[in-house]
This record gives structure tokens, C-alpha cells and sequence, in this order.
């Protein structure tokens, strides 16, 4: 295989991509792995990509020369220009959190049609979209024989989406109140996020960003309102999903139909499943089922580095090259 390159490498997914890629679990080997950026502070930084060492290097026009993937992490804002000036025989992997289905065509690995490789047709763009997007696909897409007409769903947020400064807001909050010491203004979350739940930062227009990539990803349209919330959890999301089905299944059917999903794995004691279960975990766990009169409730949890990240764009990047 040719060379790979991760751009903006140092953030939580960065870091996950990294790990992952040297513990070889998924996607093919490569020759060379390219740590690269456009922040002046981590340029020279001495790390590991793919099990080696190796030195972030300043992002230059001539960076991508010989590399088919390149992974590119942190805001879209920083990622946009870049992707602008991306040499034809590139494809990119976006793994921003904050990307819209105008930024590149979204991919939920196993779900979505095999999108073409650059060069061949296929869009060179391709986005490893926000994690509550990947969890909803693997919920919802093997509900497809029960014909689904509506759903709605309220889904935790962990602070690892705001990368290092929200845990470590999140962590030194948890310490204030334990020790009882005058606690800090918060910066990232606005109050205080320790034992507690808040509304998400810009709910609204993340929640529309989610619902557009998932309307991408699923191959049939289905009306879906979407509540956010910010969890004081560090990793990992918990959904609470309500279906409503032409076909009117049983708790038991909608669970069989889920359990036969390779990315889904029932939780060890699904009545008692916390996100603390899924960390680290490539599944989604799936918890308790049940029916009420208008359809189905289902409560399910899933790491955002792990199978909404790292491993979700690994699996985009081994099925176009």
C-alpha cells in the first residue's frame, strides 16, 4: 500500500486513530504513515502513528505527494481549506465532529453503498460523521424489514467531543465538589457539567447537522426529531430511541434484528447498560427493549472514539482502497 497521512493527529480522535492503526485491528497496512499540521505548536512534536515513531511536520502544499488516505481530524474550520486544495488522486476521511454533508458525502461503515475511491468517480471527500449519527445507523438500518415511519431520539453527549479542554473541565469540576474547594468559572461547558445534564451547546444546529448525514447514510427516508444533551460523562454516547414500525414488531423481534448486526452486541446485563460499558468496546451495546402502544423503545450505548470514530473511518478507508 502507499502512504497515509493524518492531519491535525494530536486531538482525542487523532490519538485513537493513531493507537488504532498500530494495533493493526482494522484496515490494511500501510508504508508510511504522515503525521501533519497546520497548528504551529505541534509541529515537531515527537509521537507514535502505527506503532513507530514519528514527528508531526508542518502541512505544506507538497504533503499529500504519494499518499492515497488521508485522515483529517480537529474543527472542520481548520480542515475546510485544506480539503479545497485536495490533489485529485487524495481521497480524504473527515473525521470532524462538526462537518456537514456540504463538506463531503457521509459514510457509516457496513451501511452505506461502497462509495467509489478518488479518481474513479467516486467523491474524494468522504465524512466520518458526528458519532450520534453512527449510532442511530446501526440502530435503525437493521430495523429496515420492519418498515420504520418514524423515530425519535434523546442522546447523551460525553465531554470527549470537546476533545482535551471539556475532560478536563469535566474532571476538574468532579474534584472541586468532592474536595470541597471554591470551584472555577467553567469555560467550556457555560455551568456546571459534574453530576449533571445540561441542554448541548448549539442543540439545534447540531441536531440538523445529524439528522441531514443520517438521511445520507439510510437508504430510505424516515421523519427523525432529535434531542441533545450534554452528559457529564467523559466517553462514550447513551441513547434512548423510540420507533414507530408499519409492522408493529415485538421488544423480542426488534432485538433478534439488532443482535444479527455484526456492529451490534447486546450488553452483558442490558437492564443495567451505562456508557461507562461501551468504553473502549468496537460494539454498540445494545440494553433494554420495549414496547409500549406506539412502537418501540430501545436504550443503547457506544464509545465516540472507538466505533464512532477511529474504527468507523478505518473501515471507510479499507473499502475504498
Amino acid at each position: 500500500m502507499s502512504a497515509l497521512a493524518i492531519v491535525h493527529p494530536s486531538n482525542l480522535l487523532g490519538k485513537e486513530l493513531r493507537e488504532t492503526l498500530g494495533r493493526g485491528v482494522a484496515g490494511p497496512t500501510w508504508q508510511e504513515v504522515r503525521l501533519l499540521t497546520t497548528v504551529e505548536q505541534e509541529v515537531g512534536i515527537l509521537t507514535d502513528a502505527g506503532g513507530a515513531a514519528t514527528v508531526v511536520q508542518r502541512y505544506e502544499p507538497e504533503s499529500l505527494d504519494g499518499v492515497s488516505v488521508a485522515f483529517f481530524c480537529g474543527p472542520i474550520a481548520a480542515n475546510r481549506p485544506l480539503l479545497a486544495g485536495l490533489p485529485p488522486e487524495v481521497t480524504a476521511v473527515v473525521l470532524s465532529p462538526d462537518a456537514t454533508v456540504a463538506d463531503g458525502y457521509p459514510v457509516v461503515a457496513g451501511i452505506n453503498a461502497r462509495p467509489g475511491s478518488a479518481g474513479n468517480g467516486g467523491p474524494s471527500v468522504l465524512l466520518s460523521p458526528h458519532p450520534a449519527v453512527v449510532l442511530l445507523a446501526h440502530l435503525l438500518y437493521p430495523l429496515a424489514a420492519f418498515e420504520p415511519r418514524r423515530a425519535v431520539a434523546t442522546v447523551v453527549l460525553p465531554a470527549s467531543l470537546h476533545d482535551d479542554p471539556g475532560l478536563e473541565e469535566l474532571f476538574e469540576q468532579t474534584r472541586q465538589i468532592v474536595a470541597m474547594t471554591p470551584r472555577r468559572r467553567p469555560q467550556v461547558f457555560g455551568a456546571q457539567l459534574a453530576f449533571n445534564l445540561l441542554p448541548a451547546d448549539h442543540a439545534e444546529e447540531v441536531a440538523a447537522t445529524v439528522a441531514a448525514a443520517l438521511g445520507a447514510v439510510l437508504p430510505a427516508e424516515m421523519p427523525l426529531s432529535i434531542q441533545l444533551v450534554q452528559g457529564g460523562i467523559f466517553h462514550c454516547l447513551a441513547l434512548s430511541l423510540h420507533v414507530t414500525c408499519v409492522a408493529a414488531p415485538s421488544a423480542q423481534a426488534v432485538r433478534k434484528a439488532l443482535a444479527a448486526s455484526p456492529f451490534v452486541e447486546t450488553a452483558a446485563e442490558p437492564r443495567h447498560l451505562g456508557p461507562i460499558d461501551a468504553a473502549a468496546s468496537d460494539k454498540v451495546l445494545l440494553g433494554a427493549i420495549r414496547r409500549d402502544e406506539h412502537g418501540v423503545w430501545i436504550w443503547a450505548a457506544m464509545d465516540n472514539l472507538t466505533r464512532g470514530g477511529a474504527l468507523n473511518a478505518l473501515e471507510i478507508a479499507a473499502a475504498v482502497h
